[in-house]
C-alpha cells in the first residue's frame, strides 16, 4: 500500500465521504442499542484481547479507509460496551445525546484550543452562556457581565479546581505563591461516602489525605449534620484550620443527597467554604418534581456538575461553578507573559485557562449549548425524571420480591440491592454470592451492573442511565438474577 501524501491526508471530499458512511454505521448500531438488541457487553478475556491488539508499528499505511470502515464494523464497535443498551446499568456514564456527538466532531475538526481568547473565540463565548445556565438553575444570579465558573474535563478535575480556590480563600497567607509550608495544616470536612476525587486532591494539593475527615453518614447514606457540626467544633477546640465542608448532591455509592440547606446554614454561620459534589445529582435542578430534594445548594460557595452524567453528553464536560465570580480566579493565580496580556480580571475574563488547570482545553460548551437549545430545561428535565421514576420502579419490584433485600430507597436513579439465598448465612458467602452473580451476568453479556461494598456488606448496583429502559428490562433483570445458577 502506497504512502499518502499531505494533500491525501487532508483531502475533504474523502473527508465526506468516509464521513457519511461512517454516520450510516454508528446509526445503524444506535438504533440495534436502543431497540435491546444484541448484547450489553460482548465479553473477552483482557488477556488475550490485548494480545489480539499487538501489532508492529506500522511505518506505511496498512489499511486503507474502506478497511478502517470494516475494522470498525466487525471487531471495535462488537468489542465496545453498548452504552445505549438499555440493559446497561452499570455505572453513572450518560447514553449520550446523539447531536451532542456530533457536536463533539465539530470541536474535535475546528480544533479550538481555548487557551486564551484569540485561540476559540466563538467557543469561548459558547462556554461563557452555558456557565450562566448553570449558575442560574443552581439559584446564583447572573448579570451577562461575567461568568461563575469553567468547563472542564471530568469531575475528578472539578473538584481538584473547587477545592484550590476554596484553599486560596480560606487561608491566611497566599499558599499559591508561598506554598503549603508556609500555612498551618488545613482540613477539609468530607462526607464518609465523598468521591475519591477529595481525597486525591487533598494529596495533589500537598495537604495530606489525613487531613480529609470524615463525617459519618445515616441509613440513608447522607451526611448526619450533627456529625459535622460535632467535627468542626472539635477542629475549633484543637485549633485546625478548615479549608471546606464538601457535602454530596448524589453520592456515588447511593445517589444520596446530602441536607444542603441544614449545612449550608451552618457553613454560613461560621464562614466556612461549603463545596457541593453535585457531579452526578446537580441534574435533578431540571426538574420542578426533583429540584426541591437539593434545596440549598445555593447556599454552597461552589458546585460540581458533571455533563456526561445526568445531562446526557458524550464525555468529559464538567463545571466548575462558584457563586461569586471573583472566586473562579482564585484557584490558579499565576501569570504567563505569552498567554496572558493583563494583570488583572477585567483584562483577563475573556482567557479561559486563567482559571483553569488545562492550557490546551477543548471546546466543550457546543454540545451543551446545542442541547439546550435543542431541548430546552424540560426536554432534558424529562430523561432524569424517566431515569429517576424507573430506578423508583426497581426498588419497589425488589422490595416486593421474594429473596432480595433492599439497601435503601432511591433517591436519585442508583439502585442498590443483593440477592439472598437461605443456605447462606454469613456475611462473606452473601458477599461472594454477589459477586459471583455480577461476574456471570456481566461476562454473558446480557446485563450491565456494578457492585458496591458499604459497612462489609456487598450490594449490587443498578444505574438506571438510560431513559429507554422500560418495566420488561426490569423484570428481566430481577428473573436473571433468580435463574442463574452459581456453583
Amino acid at each position: 500500500m502506497s504512502s499518502k501524501t499531505i494533500n491525501d491526508i487532508f483531502n475533504a471530499e474523502e473527508f465526506r465521504s468516509f464521513g457519511h458512511d461512517l454516520i450510516d454505521l454508528l446509526a445503524d448500531q444506535l438504533n440495534s442499542h436502543l431497540h435491546g438488541e444484541g448484547k450489553v457487553l460482548n465479553w473477552r478475556n483482557p488477556a488475550a484481547e490485548d494480545k489480539h491488539w499487538q501489532q508492529a508499528l506500522p511505518v506505511k499505511p496498512s489499511i486503507d479507509s474502506s478497511e478502517l470502515l470494516q475494522r470498525l464494523r466487525t471487531d471495535i464497535l462488537p468489542g465496545s460496551l453498548a452504552i445505549h443498551h438499555p440493559r446497561n446499568m452499570g455505572h453513572q456514564v450518560a447514553t449520550p445525546i446523539p447531536v451532542a456527538a456530533l457536536c463533539d466532531l465539530v470541536a474535535a475538526l475546528t480544533n479550538q484550543a481555548m487557551a486564551v481568547y484569540e485561540t476559540g473565540p466563538t467557543a469561548t463565548m459558547i462556554e461563557r452562556q452555558v456557565l450562566r445556565w448553570l449558575s442560574e438553575l443552581v439559584g446564583w444570579k447572573t448579570d451577562g457581565a461575567e461568568v461563575n465558573g469553567v468547563l472542564t474535563t471530568g469531575g475528578a478535575q472539578a473538584n481538584l479546581t473547587a477545592l484550590l480556590a476554596a484553599r486560596q480563600r480560606s487561608a491566611v497567607s497566599n499558599i499559591w505563591k508561598h506554598g503549603v509550608a508556609s500555612h498551618p495544616p488545613m482540613y477539609i470536612l468530607a462526607s464518609e461516602h465523598s468521591h475519591y476525587s477529595v481525597s486525591r486532591a487533598a494529596g495533589i494539593m500537598g495537604l495530606g489525605t489525613d487531613t480529609v475527615i470524615s463525617i459519618a453518614t445515616d441509613t440513608q447514606g447522607r451526611m448526619i449534620p450533627e456529625a459535622l457540626f460535632q467535627a468542626h467544633q472539635q477542629c475549633l477546640r484543637n485549633q485546625q484550620h478548615i479549608l471546606a465542608v464538601v457535602a454530596n448532591a448524589g453520592c456515588t455509592p447511593t445517589g444520596s443527597i446530602d441536607p444542603l440547606l441544614e449545612i449550608g446554614q451552618y457553613c454560613q454561620e461560621y464562614s466556612l467554604w461549603l463545596h457541593v459534589d453535585g457531579a452526578h445529582g446537580a441534574s435533578a435542578l431540571l426538574s420542578r418534581q426533583y429540584r426541591q430534594q437539593l434545596q440549598g445548594i445555593e447556599l454552597a460557595d461552589s458546585v460540581v456538575w458533571d455533563g456526561h452524567k445526568m445531562l446526557y453528553m458524550p464525555a468529559t464536560v464538567s463545571a466548575v461553578l462558584f457563586r461569586e465570580p471573583e472566586n473562579s480566579y482564585s484557584a490558579f493565580a499565576q501569570d504567563a507573559s505569552y498567554l496572558f496580556q493583563g494583570n488583572n480580571h477585567d483584562v483577563e475574563t475573556y482567557n479561559v485557562s486563567y482559571r483553569t488547570l488545562e492550557c490546551t482545553k477543548r471546546m466543550m460548551g457546543l454540545k451543551l449549548w446545542a442541547t439546550f437549545s435543542l431541548y430546552g430545561v424540560e426536554g432534558l428535565a424529562s430523561l432524569v425524571e424517566h431515569t429517576f421514576s424507573t430506578a423508583g420502579l426497581l426498588a419497589k419490584k425488589l422490595a416486593e420480591a421474594e429473596d432480595f433485600e433492599l439497601l435503601m430507597q432511591p433517591q436519585t436513579n442508583i439502585v442498590c440491592f443483593r440477592h439472598l439465598c437461605e443456605k447462606l448465612l454469613t456475611t462473606e458467602a452473601l458477599n461472594s454470592l454477589q459477586a459471583e452473580l455480577r461476574n456471570t451476568l456481566v461476562q454473558s453479556g446480557a446485563f450491565h451492573l456494578t457492585q458496591v461494598k458499604l459497612n462489609g456488606v456487598l450490594w449490587l448496583r443498578t444505574t438506571i442511565m438510560n431513559p429507554l429502559t422500560k418495566e420488561s428490562d426490569l423484570d428481566a433483570l430481577i428473573l436473571a438474577l433468580l435463574s442463574t445458577h452459581i456453583n
